[in-house]
């Protein structure tokens, strides 16, 4: 298949087929955000806040936000995300008390949103294998929370690949956002597309399988795995639980949670920016079994 733009053009015309015009468009637009408040730094929205049905944390909606900036408690006054990335950590149902681990953590959005569903009671590990990144995670975490609030914080930098060979049934909970091809980022970024071919898809595909199926062994029986991608290709998102159900039969089950916005897939749920103009993003929840 051709490498670059027109590769690119065709392997996700294929995939999409009709849709893809009007999808790459959204692709292409300007991005939304979510204002998600820290309540430690005692922000209120000035206006009335707008909402996105289904998330259940403090937030608003507008065109655009200034950055974040300090109160006067000293703590950031709010967290900008995209709407669909704060799913992963609905779809966690996370209770306090509980043991998670964020594998794939950087920046630390997602980790910063699991800590304060925790209420700083139970265990969360937030882990990168980049030291640049890790410290990013520190810093969000010391930006945003008191450091009374992260006595049930570690950050770590083991390989999410292979983290099974050192502890199994150890977590109730495991957020896999996994590195994927971030295609929207590929299409804003005229040297990534430039250099794009399908084989890049293909490999990214292997490293996130090999990091589900150690998840599947570091959550505990009757234990929830989110498994989430920012990416289009279908090689990253139900392929992957595809893969699974061949790999290892019989020892988990598929959790389906439907949203307010964003639409089914085989195994999971998909937001694309067409049709909501948030994502484009992808979970699935596996629970294990045995």
């Amino acid at each position: 298949m051709t490498k670059g733009p027109e590769g690119f053009e065709q392997f996700y015309s294929e995939m999409y087929g009709e849709r893809w015009p009007r999808l790459k468009e959204a692709l292409l637009a300007p991005k939304k955000h979510v204002a998600v408040a820290n309540p430690f730094s005692k922000f209120k929205f000035p206006e009335a806040p707008l909402h996105v049905t289904g998330i259940s944390f403090e937030h608003d909606v507008r065109e655009s936000f200034p950055q974040p900036e300090k109160t006067e408690e000293g703590y950031m006054n709010y967290y900008l995300m995209d709407a669909a990335s704060i799913l992963p950590v609905e779809a966690l149902d996370l209770q306090p008390g509980e043991k998670m681990v964020d594998l794939c953590a950087a920046p630390g959005g997602k980790s910063f949103l699991c800590a304060l569903k925790l209420k700083n009671q139970g265990l969360l590990v937030s882990n990168d294998r980049s030291a640049a990144r890790r410290a990013r995670i520190h810093r969000i975490f010391d930006d945003y929370l008191p450091k009374s609030e992260q006595k049930n914080h570690t950050v770590t930098g083991h390989d999410a690949t292979k983290w099974s060979l050192y502890q199994k049934s150890i977590y109730d909970k495991v957020l896999l956002d996994a590195p994927c091809s971030s295609e929207r980022h590929v299409l804003e970024d005229s040297k990534e597309l430039a250099i794009w071919a399908p084989g890049r898809t293909k490999a990214i595909a292997i490293s996130q399988f090999a990091m589900l199926a150690s998840a599947l062994d570091i959550v505990k029986v009757g234990g929830t795995i989110v498994y989430s991608t920012c990416a289009l290709s279908q090689l990253e998102n139900d392929d992957i639980i595809r893969k699974l159900y061949q790999k290892r039969p019989g020892r988990f089950e598929l959790i389906r949670k439907e949203f307010s916005f964003g639409e089914p897939t085989e195994f999971g749920w998909q937001v694309l920016p067409d049709n909501t103009g948030w994502g484009p993003f992808y979970l699935a929840v596996v629970k294990r079994t045995k």
